[in-house]
C-alpha cells in the first residue's frame, strides 16, 4: 500500500508541476521555459514518462494480486533511472555552473528534487525487482540517447543561441560545439550506471 500511496503521488504531482511551469514566468537561463515549449526539457520528459510509469504500475499492482509484470517492472526501473539522471545533473553540474537560484524554484523544486527522490525511494525500498534481467539497465540509456540525438541536432543545426532561441540550453558546449558528443556519451554512461546502482540497491535493501 505504500508503494501505491507513493506512485499516485507521483503520478499525479509529476503532472501538477509541469502544469505549474507551463502557466509560469521563466526562460531558457532559469530553465523554465513556460508553454509547451518546456517540453524541450529533459527535466519535463523524464517526469512526465515517470509520472505515466508510476500510474502503469497502480493499475498493474491492483489488478495483477500485488504481482506486477516484468515489463512493468522495466519500466519503473528505466522512469526512476531517468529522474535520477535530472536529479544528478542538477545537483552535481547545473546549480554549480548555473547558479541555484531556478533549480528548486517553483514547479523546478517537484521535478529537480521531490519527485526523483521519491521515485528512488519506492524502487529502493517498496518495489521488488527480482528476476527482473540486468538487460533492463539499457532501457533508460534509449530513453537518454533519443534526448541527446535531438538535443545535439539542434545545437550542430543552429549553434548554441540563435535569433533570441538558446539551443544549448543546458550549457553542455561550455568546453566547445565540439565537445558535446563527448558530454553526450558521458551522460549515456552515467545514465547506465546509474540504473545499474538502482537495481542493485534494490536487490540489497527492497522489502521482499
Amino acid at each position: 500500500m505504500v508503494s501505491i500511496a507513493i506512485n499516485a503521488a507521483i503520478a499525479v504531482i509529476s503532472v501538477l508541476a509541469w502544469i505549474s511551469v507551463v502557466h509560469g514566468r521563466g526562460d531558457d537561463r532559469s530553465l523554465m521555459t513556460h508553454g509547451l515549449a518546456s517540453l524541450k526539457y529533459y527535466t519535463v520528459l523524464s517526469n512526465l514518462f515517470s509520472g505515466v510509469v508510476s500510474a502503469a504500475y497502480c493499475i498493474d499492482l491492483l489488478t495483477s494480486g500485488g504481482l506486477p509484470h516484468m515489463w512493468v517492472l522495466a519500466l519503473k526501473l528505466a522512469a526512476t533511472t531517468v529522474v535520477m539522471v535530472t536529479f544528478l545533473t542538477v545537483v552535481l553540474f547545473l546549480g554549480p555552473t548555473m547558479g541555484w537560484t531556478y533549480m528548486f524554484k517553483s514547479g523546478n523544486f517537484w521535478l529537480h528534487l521531490v519527485l526523483p527522490l521519491a521515485a528512488a525511494l519506492d524502487l529502493c525500498v517498496f518495489v521488488s525487482l527480482a528476476g527482473l534481467p540486468f538487460a533492463a539497465t539499457l532501457a533508460p540509456v534509449a530513453f537518454t540517447a533519443a534526448y541527446a540525438a535531438w538535443y545535439i541536432g539542434r545545437v550542430l543545426r543552429y549553434g548554441v543561441e540563435g535569433d533570441g532561441v538558446v539551443y544549448d540550453f543546458y550549457g553542455f558546449c561550455r568546453w566547445g560545439r565540439d565537445k558535446i558528443g563527448l558530454v553526450a556519451t558521458v551522460m549515456l554512461l552515467a545514465t547506465w550506471a546509474i540504473a545499474v546502482l538502482l537495481l542493485l540497491a534494490n536487490r540489497l535493501v527492497a522489502f521482499k
